[in-house]
């Protein structure tokens, strides 16, 4: 018996509603109208933004010491000598200078970026910002970039790196997809010539300071060896990241955002909801009317 009265109820539930919907179809399909129109429009005047992707991964390094390091034990340490083992401490390190405030806020600068970034807040024909209390900062420049502007995603089961630059012009999201994983990768190539070169200095130091023989010929060993490694660093094409598939310029049609068709159908399924409220409002308000 009661689940004979659930299914009589339920019918009973879907006969109103279908009852409501045919009395108040004209509110309903207005409201839908309107809702759906509104959000074409502000489909189409939201500023299109482009994504460009530059997939990489960590380049192969060796500090090439092997066992000569751990001859000299503490002082290839003091040295400033990554021993074996730091190949994927080095991956990461590199991955999160890419991320870092310091990487972000040099790459802002070295392109010019802050004008672009807040395009309102500058003056074109005059070539000074608006208005000079309204002047965007490094660190106000680096948290849009950061947050709004590039994205990385590393799969940890691979080793990829995904580094996106979402933007309203494609050239450019393509130019600065690109030019990141350049600078990066020169900037880490230039700080770790800078510390072999220093490493090469303290060796031989050490060695013109000890009257040990053996001592002094590993310690030439491992300064041979840190030649060789600042030679590659100078040399080779990629030295913290190696690029599989740079960024290009994508078809203006092949927009990131906004989705306008998901925006219509969002704009249709809104413009029930308002419908069925309003009609909701209208007839209780004449029902009070008619007590």
């Amino acid at each position: 018996m009661s689940v004979e009265r659930d299914e009589i109820e339920g019918n009973l539930s879907l006969l109103a509603l279908w009852k409501f919907l045919g009395r108040n179809a004209a509110v309903v399909w207005t409201c839908v109208a309107i809702v759906t129109v509104g959000a074409v429009v502000l489909a189409f005047l939201l500023t299109p933004k482009y994504r460009a992707e530059v997939v990489i991964s960590p380049a192969e390094s060796s500090s090439g010491l092997g066992n000569l390091g751990n001859q000299l034990g503490d002082l290839a340490s003091l040295a400033g000598i990554n021993l074996g083992g730091a190949g994927n401490r080095k991956s990461d390190e590199a991955l999160e200078y890419l991320r870092s405030r310091i990487f972000t806020a040099s790459f802002i600068n070295r392109h010019e970026l802050l004008p672009i970034l807040f395009a309102k807040k500058w003056d074109a024909h005059r070539k000074q910002w608006r208005s000079a209390d309204s002047a965007p900062t490094i660190s106000e420049a680096v948290k849009k970039f950061s947050s709004q502007v590039r994205q990385i995603v590393e799969d940890r089961r691979t080793g990829i790196i995904t580094v996106a630059i979402v933007w309203t012009d494609p050239k450019l999201a393509a130019d600065w997809a690109n030019a990141l994983i350049a600078d990066a990768d020169a900037e880490l190539r230039a700080r770790a010539v800078a510390e072999q070169n220093r490493s090469v200095d303290f060796l031989e130091r050490e060695a013109a300071q000890t009257s040990d023989v053996d001592v002094r010929t590993t310690v030439y060993k491992v300064m041979e060896s840190e030649l060789k490694n600042a030679m590659l660093a100078r040399t080779r094409d990629a030295y913290a990241f190696k690029v599989i598939d740079p960024a290009v310029v994508r078809d203006r049609r092949d927009r990131e955002s906004p989705n306008r068709p998901l925006i219509a159908l969002m704009g249709v399924g809104l413009g029930v909801i308002v419908g069925v409220i309003v009609a909701a409002l209208r007839e209780r308000r004449a029902a009070r009317r008619r007590r």
